[in-house]
Parts: structure tokens; sequence; C-alpha cells
């Protein structure tokens, strides 16, 4: 006879905790809550921080919070997954780096084309204008083909081949040589955890097409489309009738349209009245469902309107940066934070068309298989590549999750608020690039 143990969500998450969570020697070090502010939602919003892999990488040790972990929710259990599932996101990134499973050769992009080797096109590498190289205190190099950097070799999902990206795109963990240039990091855009690698692949997937669809339409000329609520919507009302504030604006949604990949990609702008930090907030959400989408984009609007607030306090306090420099994914938050900040929010979010719930396309329920094949056939319709790299580490693997990290040079990942890829030759497909007005996401 075989016996099946079934736990509930919160006896599940606490275990997982349990196992994670130590000062000394647990992944996640330490694990907070924020308080709920008078008239804010009733969601629990938590924090964490990760173990010191700046220690292996011989790095000076971060600031706290600055991995940017937390998660967000209506229940508790909701708010201690997230947390612990980003924190394992972020580790993995460091961790993959470390552990020796990728091989990263240094040498030049002209020694390896030179040799026959399968390499990225140049227009890859041509992602900042002269003006913004020249700007004083702009951190990244131009690309030389005949510099040395860290490459490593990769599978495409598209069409199956390997090809040589540079490592310090494609690894978050991946710490550059003393005489390589600094062209663009890496960051955390295209990597999830799930608990199985079909899971973990489709949320990566949706998070590339997320990012994309959210840079196009800051900087470039796309409209959004305004969600008008309807029976489709129902239940997200419900949450917003019950766990809102009836006295502040209601949560307004936005559709994001990408022009060639699926899913739906929702920002929703979370209000507040006149005279309150933030004025606005804004969250991203993405997936098949339109419902869930919009629920993730409401959970981290209000994670974010937390956010803004303990920054703005921060900055009255430091100073604030000045907005061509401001080069981490905080100082924008803080920025939007300000009445001047939320107008130009305003002036953005202004430019859409409006259409019922139901009049969007249908949500896409079939199995996740399904749904990956999906993604991956529209990047690789729309003559995109998609790498990718399977994050999972041993620790991560105890713990019953697994880590995929996929990136496609053809889209645009998340960039620093300053140093927006304002050459990149995806923006032509979103009307073209407009200005380099920092954008709001954290």
């Amino acid at each position: 006879m075989r016996l099946t143990l079934h736990q509930d969500e919160d006896t599940r998450v606490h275990r997982l905790r349990a196992r994670m969570h130590g000062p000394l020697c647990g992944i996640t070090t330490s694990m907070g809550f924020l308080t709920r502010y008078p008239g804010g939602p009733r969601l629990l919003v938590g924090t964490a921080d990760m173990t010191g892999v700046h220690v292996r990488q011989d790095q000076p040790p971060p600031k706290a919070g600055s991995y940017h972990i937390g998660g967000y929710g209506i229940f508790p259990f909701e708010s201690h997954i997230r947390s612990l599932a980003e924190t394992l996101e972020r580790y993995s990134g460091y961790a993959a780096a470390l552990d020796g499973r990728f091989e990263i050769h240094h040498l030049s992009y002209a020694e390896l084309a030179a040799r026959g080797e399968p390499v990225l096109p140049r227009s890859a590498f041509r992602l900042f204008t002269d003006e913004q190289y020249a700007r004083e205190g702009f951190p990244f190099d131009p690309f030389d083909a005949d510099a040395p950097s860290g490459w490593l070799r990769v599978g495409s999902l598209t069409d199956g081949s390997r090809c040589w990206v540079p490592a310090q795109r494609f690894l978050l963990g991946y710490v550059r040589e003393r005489d390589e240039p600094w062209t663009l990091p890496a960051v955390t855009t295209g990597t999830a955890t799930h608990t199985t690698p079909q899971a973990a692949l489709r949320a990566a997937l949706e998070e590339v097409v997320q990012v994309d669809a959210a840079m196009g339409h800051w900087y470039g000329r796309t409209e959004s489309v305004l969600i008008r609520p309807d029976a489709r919507t129902r239940h997200l009302d419900a949450i917003v009738d019950t766990y809102f504030p009836a006295s502040a604006p209601r949560p307004e949604f936005h559709a994001l349209p990408s022009p060639d990949l699926p899913g739906f990609t929702i920002a929703c702008l979370l209000r507040q009245p006149p005279g309150l930090v933030p004025e606005v907030a804004i969250g991203l959400g993405s997936g098949a469902s339109l419902a869930r989408a919009m629920y993730r984009a409401l959970l981290e609007a209000a994670g974010v309107q937390w956010l803004a607030a303990w920054v703005a306090v921060e900055q009255a306090v430091q100073g604030t940066p000045a907005d061509e420099d401001i080069y981490d994914l905080e100082g924008n938050v803080g920025l939007y934070a300000t009445s001047q900040g939320a107008r130009t929010v305003e002036r953005r979010f202004a430019r859409h068309t409006e259409r019922a719930a139901s009049e969007l396309p249908p949500d896409d329920d079939r199995p996740v298989k399904e749904a990956v094949r999906t993604l991956v056939d529209a990047f690789a319709h729309s003559g995109k590549q998609l790498y990718f790299g399977d994050l999972t580490t041993r620790d991560l693997r105890a713990l019953g999750f697994h880590a995929m990290r996929v990136w496609s040079p053809e889209t645009v990942s998340l960039p620093l608020p300053s140093a927006v890829p304002a050459a990149h030759p995806r923006f032509a497909d979103y009307g073209g690039f407009t200005d380099d007005v920092p954008h709001p996401y954290p």
C-alpha cells in the first residue's frame, strides 16, 4: 500500500523556510515583513536577503537589500513562498557561475570568429549610442572585437545550434577579468525557479516577453491597452474590493502588447491621493491567463508602493541622484515617487486605447509543455535566437526546485535606468526609440 501525505500551503512553506533560512548557513540569511501603513492595502509584503555569494567571488559585500528579493500576497504563504523562491532564483545565477558547470574561455571576439566558431553577429553588440558612451560617468564600454572577454558556449532552444555568448551578459554571477571591457551586465530577466524544469522554463520565457514589452512600451511608440473590467475580471475585482482601501483610486490595468511574442504583459498603476508618497506605483505581471497576469501586476505594484516610500525617505536623507546618473534599480523608484515622476508616468500611459477584458485574446490553459513549445516557436518564427542554461545546483535540487535561464539577444532585458540600450535594434519593432527618460521598474 502506498500512502501519500498531503500538506496545506502554510505547512509546506514553513518546512521549506526551515531548510533555507538561517543567519549563518542558510541560502536565505534574513527575512522580514513590512508593516502595513494606515490606509494601505491589506497585503503581506516580505523581504529577504541572500547568503554571501560575494565571498566566493572575492567581491565586497553588497548593501542590505541590494538583491531586490521580495514576495507579496494576500495570504501569508504567498508572501513566504515568493520570497523564498526569488532567493533561490538570485542564488542560482551566482552559484551556477561558481560551481564550474559553464566552461568560460577568455579570448577576443575576433579570435573566436577567425577560428570559425559560432558567434553572435556584431549587431548584437551595438547597444548604445555614441552620445551615451561620451556621457560623463556612463558605466559601459564600447564593444571591442580585439579585446579579451569571457565567453561560454550554450545551446539554442529555437534551432538546436550552439553559440559562444558573452559571459557577462548571460551569467549573473560572472566576474570580469581586469582587462575585460564592461559592455553590458547580466540581469535576472529570463531566470526563474519552480518545482519542475518545464514550469521554471515557462516562467523564464514569460519574463523575457514581459520585460521586452515593458521596455518597448516605455521607450518606444506603441500604445498600451487600458483594460475595462467586466465578468472576466470579476474574481480580481473582488480581491480589490476586499483588500484595497476604498478611499484610494482604483487600480488601473494596462496590457502592453508585444509585436510578435504571445501572452499577456500587464502593467498595474496603483495611485494614491495627492500628498501621499508615492503618488503612483507600477507593477508588472505576465502569463497566459489574463486574470493571473493582472493579479501578479497588482501584487508587484503594492510591493513597489512600499519600496518607493522607503526609497523616498532614504533619498531625503542621502540626496537624490540626477536623472542621468541612476545606475541601480532603486533610484528610479525614488524618482517616480515624486509628483514630477508621477506626471511622467501619467504621460506615458495616457497614450492608450481601451478595451473590455472580454475583448482581449483568450487565455491559454494548455499544459505547461505545450505552452513552452508555443513560446519557443514564437521566438523562432520571429527570427530570434533563444539561448538556454540549466542553473539547477545540487542544493536547489535537494530543496525540490529547478532554475532555468533563457536569454535572447534580439529582445531587451531590464536595463539600468540611465543606461537603456538606445541603439538596440529591437526598438524598431516598437515604432522606434523615443528618449532615454529612466524607466520606473525595479
